[in-house]
């Protein structure tokens, strides 16, 4: 074993990262690693006016490895003698610039002690626990006196957050002044976003050096937004040349015109209030595009409610924006962030940062993100600064949810240059209003009189079926030769489009779709569907809510399982779209052999209630009666915030006593969590597992990999892997189907069925 070519008493030169397999003098010194990671993480904090706190947080994270306890670990794991008495094995070296901070900085040090305590941990909670932040600044740690005086001096005092803390104005409104509550709420997302420029920083430096190939592999983004926007704009203009002069497509037009106007207003909030058909999506994109290149802004966000329908709203802006290249568009949905249990080294490094001028994702990964403690999830944040962020159908925010999402979207408009568009198909929902004080105000409407909007764009008549068994619904059916049926659960989708194939059936025309079928699949059937409606062949359809937004079919008649007013809206916009006839049929059924739970039966209840009091159920005081009911009076009685996020950030504000990972526990935006399992759909998708098996994760093959990826509940996911039906073997805990049966052609994964094969596949 060779000699450690350092003296263990009298160390001269310090390292950051080893290379395995390479002379010492190939590693990275240490004082060149803070020196980048400060650089970087001052150049993003600079975007929300913080550099000299990006730059502290970047040359202070890791002051630690200045021990000689550190360089001997490092030296020892890469076969190198350590003498005994500095080897302790594995070093924390993250909580020295913690408490280093704390001590030279007054009184902001612990502020960046979360953030580089938590650098590799995560953000920890104020106290209570081994891994709190009082338990670290209270730890006896390595000395690191080592560390150079350019190192650990502090050059001037630390400017306060730059936050608009008890202003006032008439921006906010006046009830703002002196809200002590939201001043902390401000200074923790602060230390969050501070925390994101450290993280990617540290990762991309990290990359830089470890693996310099990769590093130089990652995306530029140097497609500017003005390029992306001449694209649209050109496609928006050959669409209206070419389009029918319908009703429904003068009534597109005026939306896009308005949309483009309202670009040029001051950055803020905004409503987009436009009837299902109304070209929303590509109107959405058109108005954030401009407004972003009119005030400087870096980037659109486009966040979707259901991780079913992203594939198709980003489907379409690369349809759009393709000759522009792959990626432009990044798609992030699914949990294809490093499982927590899993991370490694490598895996976080490929975890997403959202570098592309335009991102397509969905509420649960923006918000839950924006309550993360974790490095992976945080990474992308500082990256939402001076952004667009569309949030369409913005009214499925779940309402024991509602105190804190808006509480952020509030301060990302104050604090961090954002525009945020609230897109909806019904009603602005999320707008302060009597009995609703938590709601967003000065939100500007983009479209002039929404009512008139929609008496025009009226297109369909709905009715109410009442109850309705299984074998029912599908003599209805059985009589049509096209329908499009939409239903609740992925369960009830597979019954009944089982039922519908009879064995002796073919299956021609008809068609099933649900998210155990991943993107690519979904979208090849899509297409046929498409084809089939356009050549007027038989076309039938039974699918879950996926197909309700952002995907553009036209079908005579829709019938839709009992479910909540602004769904049922959704669902009538798949129904005489073009307005080619005088008037389609929606027809609400109450399914008799499902029984709703949770969520969906109280939005369902909810619509029962308000149903016997309007005939037309799409009208807009129908809607905003079932939002007053559902959305607003429910303060009282469930609570915006059921789980109390909000009260993980306290006052005092001087404390700053902040439980950053209580928060994240209490913020999940789905209770059941969900686990994305890789599929080898078609030859593309097996050729990009192995590449996984045989490159390992990387961030490009994870983007490429979420158009085959299938999201499962907790509990399908240990039956497939219990049944052998999944391998997690892969770095970063990636999970990828293995057993070919188990994914159907029609029905997507089988999870009623782990462990099944074909009897062919067991002849050997």
């Amino acid at each position: 074993m060779p000699a450690d070519p350092t003296s263990c008493s009298g160390i001269s030169d310090f390292f950051a990262h080893s290379l395995p397999d390479r002379p010492v003098e190939d590693w990275e010194r240490l004082e060149d690693h803070l020196a980048a990671v400060a650089a970087r993480t001052a150049q993003f904090a600079a975007r929300f006016q913080a550099r000299d706190w990006g730059h502290l947080a970047g040359l202070w994270h890791d002051t630690g490895k200045y021990s000689a306890a550190f360089q001997a670990y490092l030296h020892k794991e890469n076969g190198f003698e350590a003498h005994l008495e500095q080897y302790k094995g594995r070093v924390d070296h993250s909580t020295a610039g913690a408490q280093h901070a704390v001590a030279v900085v007054k009184p902001w040090g612990r502020l960046l002690a979360y953030v580089i305590a938590g650098h590799h941990a995560g953000l920890a909670d104020a106290s209570g626990s081994a891994s709190s932040l009082d338990e670290r600044l209270d730890k006896n740690i390595e000395p690191y006196t080592a560390a150079p005086p350019e190192v650990l001096d502090a050059d001037e005092p630390l400017n306060p957050p730059p936050l608009a803390i008890d202003q006032g104005d008439e921006t906010r409104g006046d009830e703002t002044r002196g809200d002590e509550t939201r001043g902390a709420f401000q200074v923790a997302l602060f230390t969050r976003m501070l925390f994101s420029c450290l993280v990617d920083a540290d990762y991309l430096a990290t990359e830089a050096f470890m693996d310099a190939g990769k590093s130089a592999d990652r995306p530029t983004n140097d497609v500017s937004l003005q390029s992306i926007l001449d694209l649209l704009d050109s496609y928006l203009g050959n669409l209206s040349a070419n389009s029918e002069p319908t009703d429904v497509n003068k009534r597109r037009s005026e939306v896009l015109a308005a949309c483009r106007e309202a670009s040029e207003l001051s950055p803020g909030l905004f409503s987009l209030t436009v009837p299902t058909g109304g070209g929303k999506t590509l109107a959405s994109l058109a108005f954030a595009l401009r407004h972003a290149v009119t005030h400087g802004l870096s980037r659109v966000i486009y966040a979707i409610p259901f991780t079913s329908i992203i594939d198709q709203t980003a489907g379409v802006f690369r349809e759009v924006l393709g000759e522009l290249g792959e990626e432009v568009v990044l798609e992030h949905h699914s949990n294809v962030d490093p499982d927590a249990q899993h991370e490694t080294k490598r895996s976080r490094l490929a975890a997403e940062n959202w570098h592309a001028p335009l991102v397509v994702t969905t509420n649960v990964q923006l918000f839950e993100s924006l309550f993360a403690a974790r490095t992976s999830q945080c990474r992308k944040l500082h990256n939402l600064v001076g952004s667009v962020i569309i949030l369409d159908e913005a009214q499925t925010l779940p309402v024991e949810l509602l105190k804190p999402c808006l509480a952020v979207l509030r301060e990302l408009v104050t604090d961090y240059r954002c525009s945020i568009v609230l897109c909806t198909a019904t009603q602005p929902a999320l707008t302060r209003r009597d009995g609703f004080s938590i709601g967003l105000e000065n939100v500007r409407e983009i479209v002039p009189k929404p009512q008139r909007l929609y008496d025009q764009m009226k297109r369909v008549r709905v009715r109410h079926l009442g109850a309705t068994s299984d074998s029912e619904l599908v003599e209805q059916l059985g009589e049509l030769s096209s329908f499009l049926c939409i239903v609740n659960t992925r369960a009830h989708a597979s019954t009944l489009y089982r039922s519908l194939r009879e064995p002796a059936d073919d299956g021609d025309g008809l068609f099933h779709l649900s998210t155990l079928m991943c993107g690519e699949h979904r979208g090849q059937v899509i297409t046929e569907i498409r084809e089939r409606l356009k050549d007027k062949r038989p076309c039938r359809v039974v699918s879950t809510q996926l197909i309700e937004a952002g995907v553009d079919v036209d079908f005579p008649v829709v019938f839709r399982a009992m479910t909540g007013l602004d769904s049922i809206a959704q669902a009538a916009g798949r129904c005489n779209r073009e307005g080619r006839r005088p008037s389609g049929n929606v027809f609400v059924f109450e399914p008799t052999d499902v029984k709703l739970r949770g969520y969906l039966a109280q939005v369902a209840s909810t619509a029962r209630e308000v149903m016997p009091d309007f005939d037309d159920l799409l009208d807009p005081a129908a809607i905003e009666r079932y939002f007053e009911l559902h959305y607003w009076s429910q303060g009282s009685v469930h609570g915006w915030d059921k789980l109390n996020v909000m009260g993980c950030f306290p006052k005092p504000l001087q404390e700053f006593a902040f439980d950053f990972r209580t928060a994240a526990e209490r913020f999940r935006m789905i209770e059941d969590v969900s686990r994305s399992i890789f599929v080898p759909c078609g030859e593309a998708g097996s050729g990009l597992i192995n590449q996984l098996y045989d490159d390992g994760p990387s961030r490009k093959l994870l983007r490429r990999l979420q158009r085959f990826t299938v999201n499962v509940f907790e509990y399908m996911y240990a039956e497939l892997i219990h049944a052998g039906d999944v391998d997690i073997s892969l770095d970063g805990g990636y999970a990828v189907l293995t057993n070919p049966d188990a994914y159907d052609q029609m029905l997507g994964l089988r999870v009623d069925r782990p462990g099944f094969m074909e009897p062919g596949t067991l002849i050997r």
